[in-house]
Protein backbone atom coordinates (compact mmCIF):
# COMPACT_ATOMS: atom_id res chain seq x y z
CA UNK A 1 0.00 0.00 0.00
CA UNK A 2 1.16 3.66 -0.63
CA UNK A 3 2.36 5.85 2.08
CA UNK A 4 -0.15 8.71 2.17
CA UNK A 5 1.65 12.37 3.65
CA UNK A 6 1.55 15.96 3.49
CA UNK A 7 3.84 16.72 0.13
CA UNK A 8 6.75 19.01 1.33
CA UNK A 9 8.78 21.55 -1.11
CA UNK A 10 11.49 19.35 -1.62
CA UNK A 11 9.00 16.15 -2.85
CA UNK A 12 7.61 18.34 -6.24
CA UNK A 13 9.95 18.23 -8.45
CA UNK A 14 10.13 14.30 -8.56
CA UNK A 15 6.01 14.68 -8.74
CA UNK A 16 5.26 16.48 -11.23
CA UNK A 17 7.94 14.54 -13.29
CA UNK A 18 6.51 11.54 -12.08
CA UNK A 19 2.90 12.67 -13.04
CA UNK A 20 3.48 14.61 -16.39
CA UNK A 21 3.76 11.94 -18.89
CA UNK A 22 0.23 11.06 -17.26
CA UNK A 23 -2.97 11.49 -20.89
CA UNK A 24 -4.91 14.16 -17.86
CA UNK A 25 -1.32 16.35 -17.95
CA UNK A 26 -0.61 15.98 -21.77
CA UNK A 27 -4.16 16.86 -22.80
CA UNK A 28 -3.58 20.21 -20.84
CA UNK A 29 -0.54 20.86 -22.36
CA UNK A 30 1.43 20.74 -18.25
CA UNK A 31 5.04 19.90 -18.11
CA UNK A 32 6.86 18.25 -15.33
CA UNK A 33 8.11 22.00 -14.81
CA UNK A 34 4.50 23.73 -14.96
CA UNK A 35 2.91 20.74 -12.70
CA UNK A 36 5.97 21.35 -10.32
CA UNK A 37 5.23 25.09 -10.34
CA UNK A 38 1.55 24.34 -9.37
CA UNK A 39 2.34 22.42 -6.61
CA UNK A 40 4.53 24.96 -5.31
CA UNK A 41 2.20 27.61 -5.92
CA UNK A 42 -0.63 25.11 -3.94
CA UNK A 43 1.59 25.20 -0.80
CA UNK A 44 2.65 28.59 -0.94
CA UNK A 45 -1.24 29.38 -0.46
CA UNK A 46 -1.73 26.77 2.17
CA UNK A 47 -3.80 24.54 0.30
CA UNK A 48 -3.98 20.41 0.92
CA UNK A 49 -1.52 18.69 -1.35
CA UNK A 50 -1.14 14.85 -0.42
CA UNK A 51 1.75 12.77 -1.94
CA UNK A 52 1.53 9.31 -2.34
CA UNK A 53 4.99 7.64 -2.19
CA UNK A 54 5.82 3.34 -2.86
CA UNK A 55 9.25 2.69 -1.88
CA UNK A 56 10.19 6.19 -1.31
CA UNK A 57 9.45 7.74 -4.70
CA UNK A 58 6.30 9.53 -5.44
CA UNK A 59 3.29 8.04 -7.63
CA UNK A 60 0.56 10.23 -7.04
CA UNK A 61 -1.36 13.48 -5.73
CA UNK A 62 -4.39 14.99 -4.06
CA UNK A 63 -4.79 19.02 -4.18
CA UNK A 64 -7.56 20.40 -2.72
CA UNK A 65 -9.32 23.13 -1.50
CA UNK A 66 -11.20 22.76 2.49
CA UNK A 67 -13.71 25.19 1.24
CA UNK A 68 -13.26 25.97 -2.15
CA UNK A 69 -16.81 25.35 -4.10
CA UNK A 70 -19.34 27.62 -3.07
CA UNK A 71 -17.75 28.79 -0.05
CA UNK A 72 -18.99 25.41 2.21
CA UNK A 73 -17.99 22.37 -0.69
CA UNK A 74 -14.55 20.95 -0.06
CA UNK A 75 -12.87 21.20 -3.68
CA UNK A 76 -10.99 18.54 -5.26
CA UNK A 77 -8.37 20.11 -7.64
CA UNK A 78 -6.31 17.53 -8.72
CA UNK A 79 -5.66 13.57 -8.17
CA UNK A 80 -3.44 11.83 -10.30
CA UNK A 81 -1.79 8.18 -9.96
CA UNK A 82 1.56 7.55 -12.16
CA UNK A 83 1.11 5.33 -15.36
CA UNK A 84 1.17 1.61 -14.53
CA UNK A 85 -0.23 2.41 -11.13
CA UNK A 86 -4.04 2.92 -11.58
CA UNK A 87 -6.24 0.25 -10.13
CA UNK A 88 -3.96 -0.74 -7.25
CA UNK A 89 -5.60 1.34 -4.50
CA UNK A 90 -3.53 4.41 -4.77
CA UNK A 91 -5.83 6.52 -6.19
CA UNK A 92 -8.72 5.55 -3.15
CA UNK A 93 -6.25 6.30 -0.59
CA UNK A 94 -5.49 9.71 -1.85
CA UNK A 95 -9.20 10.06 -2.18
CA UNK A 96 -9.81 9.38 1.52
CA UNK A 97 -7.57 11.91 2.44
CA UNK A 98 -9.26 14.24 0.70
CA UNK A 99 -12.39 13.39 2.43
CA UNK A 100 -10.46 13.40 5.74
CA UNK A 101 -8.23 16.58 5.04
CA UNK A 102 -11.07 18.67 4.30
CA UNK A 103 -12.83 18.18 7.35
CA UNK A 104 -16.47 18.08 7.48
CA UNK A 105 -17.42 20.43 4.57
CA UNK A 106 -21.37 21.79 5.04
CA UNK A 107 -21.48 21.73 1.56
CA UNK A 108 -20.08 18.15 0.86
CA UNK A 109 -17.20 17.74 -1.75
CA UNK A 110 -17.06 18.47 -5.02
CA UNK A 111 -14.25 17.93 -8.17
CA UNK A 112 -14.30 18.18 -12.00
CA UNK A 113 -13.26 15.43 -13.90
CA UNK A 114 -13.01 15.79 -17.92
CA UNK A 115 -15.12 14.23 -20.18
CA UNK A 116 -12.62 12.69 -22.18
CA UNK A 117 -11.54 10.93 -18.66
CA UNK A 118 -14.34 8.25 -18.40
CA UNK A 119 -11.66 5.53 -15.73
CA UNK A 120 -12.05 8.70 -13.41
CA UNK A 121 -15.49 9.25 -13.81
CA UNK A 122 -16.07 5.38 -13.37
CA UNK A 123 -13.81 5.80 -10.54
CA UNK A 124 -15.36 8.97 -8.55
CA UNK A 125 -18.88 7.11 -9.11
CA UNK A 126 -17.94 4.00 -7.31
CA UNK A 127 -17.15 6.27 -3.88
CA UNK A 128 -20.45 7.87 -3.96
CA UNK A 129 -19.89 11.19 -6.31
CA UNK A 130 -22.45 11.73 -8.54
CA UNK A 131 -22.49 14.26 -11.18
CA UNK A 132 -24.17 17.57 -11.10
CA UNK A 133 -23.49 19.30 -13.77
CA UNK A 134 -21.19 19.89 -16.74
CA UNK A 135 -19.18 23.24 -17.79
CA UNK A 136 -18.17 23.37 -21.10
CA UNK A 137 -14.99 25.47 -22.48
CA UNK A 138 -14.22 26.08 -18.79
CA UNK A 139 -10.55 24.55 -18.28
CA UNK A 140 -9.99 24.24 -22.31
CA UNK A 141 -11.25 24.76 -25.45
CA UNK A 142 -12.96 21.49 -26.60
CA UNK A 143 -13.01 19.96 -23.62
CA UNK A 144 -16.18 19.83 -20.94
CA UNK A 145 -15.64 19.63 -17.65
CA UNK A 146 -18.27 17.33 -15.56
CA UNK A 147 -19.35 18.60 -12.23
CA UNK A 148 -19.41 15.28 -9.31
CA UNK A 149 -20.55 15.87 -5.91
CA UNK A 150 -20.65 13.86 -2.44
CA UNK A 151 -22.88 15.19 -0.40
CA UNK A 152 -22.47 14.89 3.15
CA UNK A 153 -23.99 11.93 4.91
CA UNK A 154 -27.60 12.74 6.34
CA UNK A 155 -27.45 13.30 10.00
CA UNK A 156 -29.16 10.54 12.13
Amino acid sequence: MPRIRPATPEDLSALGTALAPLPLFRAYQLTASALTQRFESALQRGEGLLLAELEGAPVGVCWFIARGAFGTGAYLRTLAVKEGLQGQGVGAELLRGYERGSGDPPGGWFLLASDFNAGAHRFYERYGYREAGRLPDFAAQGVTERIYWKPRPAAG
